[in-house]
């Protein structure tokens, strides 16, 4: 039976808060965008979209994300900077050559056509996260609404359908392979997806929850997305999320540093007391890998891992074309020998190693030194004398960037304009930049206008 009552539902909810909500042109843009790509990240085919409507480049909803993703450029395009703000001239020197490597790239793919399409279409979305979203963030008041964007989109995308399963009714909601997947069409989508939105429901739970029941439904919501990423079975997901909690109450302050050094020794000591808890945990490590096989280390454990088969098999033709690569968003195409699982065969499941045989060394040596700049940003927000709103603000795009880091190293999403993790990343990147770039004090009073 079709649940496409609930994907209804969901779109009117976020158009309706859109339209009377949030007002700001800027935020609606990407709003409308971020939600063509929630509808993408979805069980389309559960909620009555045929594939008809999104797979072929100029379908209905394909040629919707486009639309979108132009109105979302215009509206970059018309913002204004706002004063004070400045370009961090490293980050924005390597991301243009990044991006110039990436267009150049098409003329030498084997699919030039599609090739180009991609690169253009994430240069426009870099466009629009450099030119609009960057300034935009540099405000506190834009912060926050932002942030409350993403904080409500947890609620609508993330809590009901968890509740659904657990009254048993099964309406509307995703299981595959036996592993939870909620709203989303993939286990390992709602894994990702919960950890890169954590740290917005963590602000909202510490800064903007004011009484006593706004306090505990945060906490529900935490609850909530921390069980559905563990039943979906997602090992990236779940680790992703970690990291992501432990990364936002680490840059905060001193005090959440102890407690999460408090945390790891609890921790230990329930491995230690419960082997119960060692057999679940290991269990739930060794999913999909050959439990004949003696595992001693972490290494032994990735090389029993279907994602190494993969990377081990494409690796001689990559190196082989390291010098420039065989052309973006081309090197995918050579997995499908070295995996029997074609779904799985369809991406690298390593964004990094994608990006090495798409570009070779050049682009992924970009890549990191990218990753590197806005790493070390992250380091002066940590390392800086900073109040503690700043921090918790610069806290969530930080948190946001270190998860996605981390997940994009087993999952192929980081190019990826029409995929939500792509946009979630990238914005947190957009967000670490203007939050470290110079400032007067008074952007960080709630009133603009004092």
């Amino acid at each position: 039976m079709s649940a496409a009552p609930l994907m209804f539902a969901i779109i009117f909810a976020f158009l309706w808060l859109l339209l009377r909500r949030w007002r700001d042109p800027f935020l609606r843009a990407y709003g409308l965008f971020f939600l063509v790509l929630l509808v993408f990240a979805s069980n389309k085919e559960g909620y009555g979209i045929s594939s008809a409507w999104t797979e072929a480049t100029f379908s209905p909803l394909s040629l919707l994300r486009w639309i979108l993703l132009g109105w979302l450029v215009w509206q970059a395009w018309r913002l204004p900077r706002p004063e004070g703000f400045q370009v961090n001239l490293p980050i924005a020197s390597v991301a243009v050559l990044l991006l110039v490597f990436i267009l150049l790239s098409g003329f030498y793919a084997a699919d030039r056509g599609y090739s180009l399409m991609r690169g253009l279409s994430f240069a426009l979305l870099a466009f629009a996260l450099i030119k609009g979203l960057g300034p935009y963030l540099y405000q506190c008041t834009h912060c926050l609404l932002f942030f409350r964007f993403h904080y409500v989109a947890a609620w609508l995308v993330l809590a009901p359908f968890l509740l659904l399963h657990a009254t048993g009714t099964g309406y509307g909601v995703t299981i595959i392979m036996g592993q939870y997947a909620g709203f989303f069409g993939n286990q390992n989508a709602i894994g990702a997806i919960s950890a890169l939105l954590t740290p917005f429901v963590l602000f909202h739970w510490q800064v903007l929850a004011k009484r006593r029941w706004q306090r505990l439904a945060d906490l529900a919501l935490i609850g909530m997305m921390l069980v559905g990423v563990w039943l979906s079975g997602s090992r990236n997901g779940t680790a992703s999320t970690l990291v992501a909690m432990t990364a936002y109450f680490f840059i905060v302050n001193l005090q959440s540093r102890l407690k999460i050094v408090a945390a790891g020794v609890l921790l230990l000591l329930l491995f230690g007391f419960f082997p119960t808890l060692q057999q679940d945990v290991t269990r739930f490590i060794r999913k999909g890998t050959d439990r004949t096989v003696e595992i001693r280390d972490f290494r032994s454990q990735l090389t029993e891992e279907r994602r190494y088969e993969m990377w081990s098999g494409v690796w001689p033709k990559f190196w082989a074309q390291s010098l420039t690569g065989y052309g973006f968003a081309q090197s995918h195409l050579l997995v499908y020998e070295f995996t029997e699982d074609r779904e799985a065969g369809r991406s690298l499941h390593n964004s990094y190693l994608e990006v090495f045989g798409d570009l070779g060394l050049p682009g992924i040596t970009l890549l990191l030194l990218l990753l590197a700049f806005v790493g070390g940003e992250c380091l002066g927000v940590i390392t800086g004398g900073r109040g503690l709103f700043e921090r918790q603000i610069a806290a969530v795009f930080i948190s946001t960037f270190v998860a996605g880091s981390f997940n994009a190293f087993f999952e192929s999403w980081m190019f990826s304009v029409g995929n939500l993790l792509s946009l979630l990343y990238w914005a947190s990147v957009a967000g670490v930049i203007a939050q470290t770039t110079w400032q007067p004090v008074s952007r960080w009073q709630l009133n603009p206008a004092r």
